[in-house]
């Protein structure tokens, strides 16, 4: 595993955050979080990361969604995974086909499928 590689999660719930922070560097990735759509703004400008994960709903009902436009506007090839408590509702209320975003999934995520998510996305299997 490259551990060069990084992913920035962002996600107003603490205990999402310990456990993809877990998760991901237990299998060898580098990782950085945010607890706000703001401040996941302000560190996916420092860091550049090779990958993102972020919540729907956060200050806002749809922060995701708009903080997932902003960030593929600054970062347009780093994949976007976003977690969402209510992804199959989120679909049909917003029109999640215009987002720039590469997977949408419920959360809670198992750990394997987190991985072989983030795996897939960045092209690693």
């Amino acid at each position: 595993m490259d551990p060069e590689r990084t992913i920035l999660v962002i996600d107003d719930d603490p205990n999402i955050i310990l456990f993809c922070e877990t998760v991901l560097t237990h299998a060898g990735f580098r990782v950085v979080s945010a607890y706000s759509a703001s401040d996941g703004w302000e560190v996916a400008q420092k860091e550049e990361p090779d990958l993102i994960v972020v919540d729907v709903m956060m200050e806002e009902v749809d922060s995701g969604f708009h903080l997932a436009r902003r960030l593929h506007g600054l970062l347009p090839d780093v994949p976007i995974l976003m977690l969402s408590a209510i992804a199959d509702a989120s679909a049909k209320v917003f029109d999640i086909s215009s987002l720039p975003v590469s997977d949408l999934v419920d959360k809670p995520i198992e750990a394997s499928e987190l991985l072989s998510k983030v795996r897939h996305l960045l092209r690693m299997e």
